[in-house]
């Protein structure tokens, strides 16, 4: 999986920034799971590519929250 951000990066960021980008991914992961549950019916390479999304949505997640953790700042 392709990450959403290059872990230089998200050393370089301010905190306020991380906080934003954490904010966005999970809303982001969130709004695309509900798109997939209200539309089961769909076509599976289509459901695929959706889970894809969510799961790269969530890998930017774990990595922000780890930059975070490494710089001890608080959500």
């Amino acid at each position: 999986m392709k990450l959403m951000y290059a872990p230089s990066d998200l050393a370089a960021m301010d905190p306020l920034v991380l906080m934003k980008n954490l904010d966005h991914v999970r809303m982001s992961s969130r709004r695309i799971s509900y798109m997939l549950q209200q539309q089961v019916h769909l076509y599976t390479p289509t459901a695929n590519e959706l889970r894809e999304r969510i799961d790269q949505y969530v890998e930017a997640e774990r990595q922000i929250e780890g930059e975070m953790a490494r710089r001890q700042i608080r959500a």
